[in-house]
Formats: C-alpha cells, structure tokens, sequence
C-alpha cells in the first residue's frame, strides 16, 4: 500500500546538457549538438565502449560522510571490469577518479567509471539513454544528497523498472540519501523540505508534518520490511528510526514483529551478500563507526498525531569493523544485543545507553 505524499519539492533544477566523445576521456561532461533535450549530464573516466562482464549481485548500505574504501572495493570485484554507474542528483563527477583508480590500485580494473547527474527530476525516469546505461552497467551507486530527489526521478519510472532488474545481478548501493532509499520503506524528506527532522520532534509526534514515506521502490533479495536511517549516531537519529518503525506499523504496512530498520553511522557499511549474509566495514581513523539491526517485537502503544510516541521491546543488535549479521534469520555474530523501550517519547536502553556500549 502507497501513502500518499504531503507535497512535492519544488523549484526542480534545471535542463544541462553535454557532449558524447568517441574513445577515452577522463571525468568530460558528455553530450551532443542536441543535447539542449537531455534530462542528465554525463561524465566519463575511462572508456566510452561498453563492455559486458560476468558479475555477482551485493548490496550496500552505507552510512554518508568519508566514503568507506572497502565497500567500493566489495562492489569492483563483483563489477569485474565492467562499467561502474553512478547516479546522483547534484554534484558533479567527484566519484569517477576515486573508483577508477581504486580499482586499479587493487589490480581490479574496470572499463569505466560514468557518472549521472539527473538535471530533470521529471523528465529522466523515461529517458531512453540513461535507461539503457543502468541496463549496461555491471555495477550501479547511488551518491549521497536529498532523496527526495530520487524518489522523484525513480518513483513509477522506466528508469525504476531497468534499475530493479539490473541490480538482481550487479553489485548495487548508496550512501547516505542514497542508502535512504534501499529499504521497503523510504522516509522520502518530501513534506519536510529544506527542513530537518531530528529525533526529538519525531518522538514527541510521531505524525509530524515533516514525516512523509514512500514504500517499496528498490527491490532486492533481502531489502524486505526494513526501513533504514543514516548519519545514525552523529545526528542522533535513534530516535526517528524507532518512530518511523512504529509508524510503519500503525499505518498498516508491517506488523508489531516484521518492522526492521537499519540505522548507519558514519564512514560505516554493511556488505550484504544474495544469501542474506552480511558485514560491517568501516573506514580506518573512524569514529563510533558502526551499523545498527533494529527489530519490532511488538504494535507501539500508542501512536497517533500529536502525542508522544510510546513503543518497548525493541531489539538492537550494535554490529563494529568485521562483525557479521544475517538478514534472512536477523542474527548477528560478534556484535552487541540490547533493547531499547520508548515511553511518553524518551528512549531507555537495557545497557543505560540508547547506541548501547562503545568498545
């Protein structure tokens, strides 16, 4: 079941349009004479000639600021030497080199890295070219940003319906709003607009008009019932997590014991395999690095337009660097389990502490 948007972001950006370029060229925007028609802009490293590898499906979540190098290395071997995608709403081609030369550094070299900028949030979706590059790419990612942009591009899309087929076999992830939009659930920023939700104003009214979802966008083997949340602990986002939960649940689209949610500290990823096996990577020099597996193990006790949110028994399972986590069975291995209860809008935690223990 669809919930229905609030608003819709306004003042789209603009058409951009760029030049195509035979052979190799490093970061160029690409184009053509026509190009005054493209909904996107395009950037190459590498080579403009597709090339068809054989590749494996993973997923990543990761959680914004420093990109973690070892989740982009986990998506190049899979990619193995095909051409690496990039989508992003804003920005420019700050991914191409990094990943391109990642992958040489590890002795995994791919074809080319192409960045996506979707200038027409509208108009992109249906586009018969950016369609058919997610149809060719061996590994696609989606750059942090607003995703309420990206609900807008992919929501009902041509370009959705390539994407979730495409990434059935080819290594796929995003970061921070990129990974905002991997699970069933998609808190999609759109009735908030330039505004900023925090915990805080989540808990006290869980039917703030700031919170608006759309459901069920990216399909993936195991992307199921979960709603994820990034930025975690350095924005203190526990809180709007465990409401966004609960209100999964009160509006009808999970049960008391099928709400999940991932929640994704900074310069943090979790690497999940087809057969749902999962780990945690980070980047090295790292704070309070971290993902957190939340479950819903019953309804919330209350949960209604202007009072505060009361909801116990949720289970947290804290996972650091190297731990391990399973998300057909929802158990993990090396990490922290705990529970957090909510009561009149304030979290208590079995440990005393709502991220529970720091090793």
């Amino acid at each position: 079941m669809k919930r229905v948007k609030d608003l819709r972001v306004a003042g789209k950006k603009l058409l951009i349009c760029a030049a195509l370029i035979g052979g190799f060229t490093v970061s160029a925007p690409q184009g053509s004479a026509d190009a005054a028609a493209s909904p996107y802009t395009l950037y190459t490293t590498g080579s403009t000639a597709d090339k068809v590898t054989t590749t494996s499906f993973g997923q990543v979540y990761m959680g914004g600021s420093t990109d973690v190098d070892k989740a982009f290395e986990w998506m190049i071997q899979k990619a193995n030497g095909g051409d690496f995608l990039i989508l992003r709403a804003t920005g420019t081609d700050g991914y191409n080199q990094y990943v391109y030369d990642l992958a040489k550094s590890i002795g995994k070299p791919l074809n080319s890295v192409n960045t996506i900028v979707v200038d027409n949030l509208t108009q992109a979706g249906s586009d018969s070219s950016l369609i058919n590059r997610i149809n060719k790419a061996e590994a696609i990612f989606f750059a942090g940003g607003n995703q309420a942009d990206y609900v807008e591009f992919l929501e009902g899309s041509q370009a959705l319906t390539a994407l979730n087929n495409r990434i059935q076999t080819v290594p796929f992830g995003g970061t921070s709003a990129g990974a905002m939009i991997q699970g069933d659930h998609i808190y999609d920023a759109i009735s908030a607009g330039s505004r900023t939700l925090d915990s805080v104003t989540a808990l006290t009214n869980p039917y703030s008009s700031l919170i608006s979802f759309t459901d069920y966008l990216i399909q993936t083997p195991h992307n199921n019932n979960i709603q994820t949340d990034t930025h975690f602990e350095q924005r203190d986002r526990m809180g709007r997590l465990l409401t966004f939960m609960a209100r999964n649940i009160q509006d009808g689209e999970e049960t008391g014991t099928s709400a999940k949610g991932i929640g994704l500290n900074e310069k943090s990823a979790l690497l999940v395999e087809k057969d749902g096996t999962a780990k945690v990577v980070t980047q090295p020099g790292s704070v309070n690095a971290a993902v957190y597996m939340a479950k819903s193990n019953q309804a919330p006790t209350r949960c209604v337009s202007g009072s505060s949110l009361t909801y116990n028994n949720i289970s947290i399972y804290k996972l650091t660097d190297g731990n391990t986590f399973n998300l057909s069975t929802w158990t993990g291995s090396g990490g922290l389990s705990y529970t957090l209860n909510v009561n009149n809008g304030t979290i208590s935690s079995s440990t005393g502490k709502v991220y529970g223990n720091t090793p």
